[in-house]
């Protein structure tokens, strides 16, 4: 990035709006990834005998029937799809993968969306700096944008896993496996990178309200330090929570799911946990209970600033 500041290739924006900028890298990112599809696509296309398209907007190519080496090649997978928010292409090795991969399909104009989003506003972020010598004012979007992206394949995973009919713990241990296949984030390390992210959040917030007052190091403190240990409680006690209720742990994904939300107001966590629990139990009325339980996670917005105020006015 600091290379590409040095060429200037970011200098055109210099008298650009952020929201213009935000716009141009949101449509570049779909240019770029969706540009990319297309030649997937067409490559691929010789290692298949079916062909299906649908041209209107958003588009969609289905290759499927793979020749017999290519369903060799890759017996662990029943398919894998491309999502663009205008161009989606979806390849099915497996026949019985059919409606875990058109669910997908489904979903890619939202996932691809989100990816978009969370890409301009990186960009945005970054030329605002440099480039127009400002500070933006959105990292709790780009915050919030992170954290989603790191449990988005969780979710349309999951979608697709129940409509297929997949019992919960059956989906999440198939998830689970295609992470490690493919090196994706296991639901840990997502938990883990979330309490990075929400601890640093909540010391900033807290400890360096504006850019141009000096930093309170020891507001960072209390703030990060209650953070983090009120997390690791409330992990625990989702974890039990969720067990008892739906006989799985899933307290990582409902605190993840929280924390997105919560960084602009708590009620809007819960009602992204509620979402993403819909998503995983695959009914409205369970993802309402799982919401409820996450409700636990107000304190998670509340104690850091509690806890501050407390210490500061001994």
């Amino acid at each position: 990035m600091m290379l590409l500041v040095a060429f200037g290739v970011f200098n055109f924006m210099a008298g650009w709006s952020l929201p213009l900028v935000f716009l141009f890298f949101f449509l570049f990112w779909a240019l770029v990834y969706e540009a990319y599809s297309a030649a997937a696509l067409l490559l691929l296309k010789r290692f298949f005998e079916g062909f299906r398209c649908r041209l209107r907007l958003p588009a969609v190519c289905i290759l499927y029937k793979p020749k017999e080496y290519l369903r060799q090649e890759a017996p662990v997978l029943g398919g894998f799809v491309f999502p663009g928010l205008f161009f989606t292409a979806a390849f099915i090795i497996d026949e019985k993968s059919w409606q875990h991969e058109l669910q997908h399909v489904r979903d890619a104009p939202l996932d691809a969306g989100i990816r978009y989003f969370r890409g301009a506003l990186f960009f945005t972020w970054f030329v605002a700096m440099i480039v127009l010598k400002t500070v933006l004012t959105w990292l709790a979007p780009l915050f919030s944008a992170t954290v989603l992206v790191a449990i988005l394949p969780y979710a349309v995973e999951f979608r697709a896993y129940r409509r297929g009919g997949v019992p919960l713990l059956a989906a999440l241990e198939r998830i689970e496996a295609g992470k490690k296949i493919f090196g994706g984030l296991p639901r840990n390390h997502i938990f883990y990178l979330v309490l990075i992210l929400w601890t640093a959040y909540q010391a900033v917030i807290y400890g360096q309200p504006h850019p141009d007052i000096p930093p309170n190091y020891a507001a960072m403190a209390v703030a990060g330090g209650s953070a983090l240990v009120f997390a690791l409680a409330l992990r625990w006690a989702l974890g039990v929570f969720t067990r008892r209720l739906f006989g799985i742990h899933v307290g990582d994904f409902l605190f993840s799911s929280f924390v997105v939300g919560a960084v602009f107001h708590p009620l809007l966590g819960v009602f992204t946990s509620f979402l993403f629990s819909w998503a995983m139990f695959g009914r409205a009325k369970d993802a309402a209970v799982a919401a409820a339980v996450a409700a636990l996670s107000l304190f998670a917005v509340l104690l850091p600033g509690l806890i501050l105020t407390s210490v500061f006015l001994l």
